[in-house]
C-alpha cells in the first residue's frame, strides 16, 4: 500500500474526530490587514481557533519584485479531515477575492496548511507537513509558537529546535553575528541535493571548487575551471531558487589581476544567479576584493588552509600554529574586512586563533575545522552525509552514514535482478 493510500485510509477511519492544524495566512495586495481579518473570520466558522500569532511583515522570496507580505499563524481545531479543510480554505480564498496570477506572485490572501495532528499526508495538491516549513523563517517561528512540542515527521526534531533567522542578503550575515546566532552553510554541487537542502533551515549553500575532489575525483581543486563552477552553480540554483548561494572563484581565475577577478566573478553572477563569490587569500588579493565589492559583487573571504595553495603549503595541513603566521592571518582577516568582504571562512586553524580572529572582526567567521568559537560552520555535503566511507577528516562529523544505505540499495538491485524478483507484477506494464 502506498504512503498516499495509507494516509487516505487512516484519515477515513478518523473522520469525525477533532484534529489540530497550524495555518499560515499571507497577504500582499490591497488592504492586507483587512484580508487577514476576513480570513480569520471565515476560518472561525470551520472550527475553533485555539491560538494565533502576532502579524509580521515579510519579504517575498522567489519573486522579489512585489510588495511585502503580512503573515499570521493560527492553531485551528476542527473535525474536518485535511482534504475537506483544504477545499473549505480554497473556497474561502475565492470568496475573499483572491485573484490567481503567476505562481508565487502577488495575492490578496493565501492560506496554507503547514502542520496537522493527523500526521504526514502526500496528495497531488496537499502535502503535510508543508515541504518548506523549515526553510521559511516565519513559518518556523509560527509553528514553534503555536505547537512547539510537535515533531517534524520528516526530520524527527521538535519544531521548537528548528529555529533561527533566515539569510536573504549579505547584511543578514552580520545581523546573525550581532545576535550571536550561529550561521549554517553546506557545499552542494547538483540539483537533487540542492532541492533537499532548500527544504531545511540551512542558511546558505556554497558551490565549492571542492567539486574537483568530490565530483571530478581529482587529488586537488587546481584543475577546476570557471566553466565548471558555472555548470554546477546553475544546477544548484535551479534546485534551490530561494537559497543564498555563494560560488567559489577557482584557481587562477582571479589571482593574476583585478581585471581577471572582475571578469570571472561577473560571469559567475550573471550566468548562475548566485548571490556572492568566494575567493582565497589575504593581502595578496586585497585589491581584487576591494575592486569586486566596489563594483557590486559580494565577496566571502577564505583564510587558513586555502586548498588552491595546497602545493605551496606542502599539503592539507593545519595552518596558524606559530605566532608569525597567526599574526599575519589576523592582519589578513582585517584587510579582507576593510576591503568589503561580508564574511570569512576559516579552514583548519587552531580554535584559539579562530576565536581571536572572530573577536576582532565585525563580519562573521564561518569555520571548517576551526573549532566552535567561530560565528558559523560549513561542511561538505558528502562528508556530512557520510557518503564516502574512505574519507573521514577529523573535523567532519557524519550526521548520517548514507554510504551503507547506498551500498545496500545497489546490491539489492543487483541481486533481485539476477533472481528475477525485480521487476514484479506491480512494476510491470501490460
Amino acid at each position: 500500500m502506498s504512503l498516499r493510500s495509507k494516509a487516505s485510509e487512516s484519515l477515513k477511519t478518523e473522520k469525525g474526530a477533532a484534529h489540530e492544524y497550524v495555518l499560515v495566512l499571507g497577504s500582499n495586495v490591497g488592504d492586507r490587514r483587512a484580508y487577514l481579518e476576513k480570513a480569520i473570520h471565515g476560518i472561525q466558522k470551520l472550527g475553533e481557533v485555539l491560538r494565533s500569532t502576532e502579524i509580521i511583515e515579510t519579504w517575498p522570496i522567489l519573486i522579489r519584485a512585489q510588495a511585502r507580505f503580512l503573515n499570521q499563524g493560527l492553531l485551528l481545531k476542527t473535525k474536518k479531515a485535511p482534504g475537506e479543510l483544504l477545499e473549505a480554505l480554497l473556497d474561502l480564498e475565492k470568496n475573499i477575492g483572491r485573484v490567481h496570477r503567476m505562481k508565487n506572485g502577488p495575492r490578496e490572501i493565501d492560506i496554507d496548511i503547514v502542520w496537522s495532528s493527523t500526521g504526514s499526508l502526500i496528495e497531488p495538491n496537499l502535502k503535510i507537513p508543508h515541504p518548506f516549513n523549515r526553510a521559511r523563517e516565519w513559518v518556523r517561528r509560527f509553528i514553534a509558537e503555536l505547537k512547539g512540542d510537535a515533531v517534524d515527521p520528516e526530520v524527527g526534531l521538535q519544531f521548537s529546535r528548528i529555529q533561527g533567522t533566515s539569510i536573504m542578503n549579505i547584511h543578514d550575515f552580520k545581523k546573525k553575528k550581532e545576535a550571536k546566532e550561529k550561521i549554517t552553510v553546506v557545499t552542494c554541487y547538483d540539483h537533487i541535493f540542492a532541492r533537499l537542502v532548500q527544504r531545511t533551515s540551512i542558511d546558505a549553500i556554497l558551490v565549492g571548487d571542492s567539486l574537483g575532489n568530490v565530483i571530478q575525483g581529482n587529488p586537488n581543486t587546481l584543475s577546476v575551471t570557471v566553466d565548471d563552477m558555472i555548470y554546477h552553480a546553475r544546477a544548484v540554483r535551479r534546485g534551490a531558487p530561494q537559497a543564498f548561494l555563494v560560488v567559489d572563484l577557482p584557481f587562477m581565475s582571479y589571482q593574476a589581476s583585478v581585471e581577471d577577478a572582475l571578469r570571472n566573478a561577473g560571469r559567475i553572477l550573471k550566468e548562475t544567479g548566485a548571490d556572492a563569490v568566494k575567493l582565497e587569500g589575504g593581502a595578496q588579493v586585497e585589491a581584487q576584493v576591494r575592486a569586486l565589492t566596489e563594483s557590486g559583487v559580494p565577496v566571502m573571504g577564505h583564510l587558513g588552509l586555502t586548498p588552491q595553495s595546497v602545493l605551496a603549503l606542502g599539503g592539507y595541513k593545519v595552518q596558524g600554529k606559530d605566532s608569525a603566521v597567526q599574526e599575519r592571518m589576523l592582519n589578513d582577516a582585517k584587510l579582507l574586512q576593510s576591503a568589503g568582504a561580508f564574511a570569512l571562512v576559516l579552514e583548519m586553524v587552531p580554535q584559539s586563533l579562530a576565536h581571536e580572529i572572530s573577536q576582532n572582526l565585525e563580519i562573521p567567521t564561518i569555520g571548517i575545522g576551526a573549532g566552535k568559537d567561530v560565528d558559523g560552520q560549513v561542511l561538505v555535503l558528502t562528508d556530512l552525509l557520510g557518503l564516502d566511507p574512505d574519507f573521514t577528516p577529523r573535523f567532519a562529523r557524519h550526521f548520517a552514514e548514507l554510504s551503507q544505505s547506498v551500498l545496500r540499495a545497489l546490491e539489492g538491485f543487483a541481486v533481485e535482478t539476477r533472481e528475477a524478483s525485480f521487476p514484479n507484477e506491480k512494476e510491470t506494464f501490460h
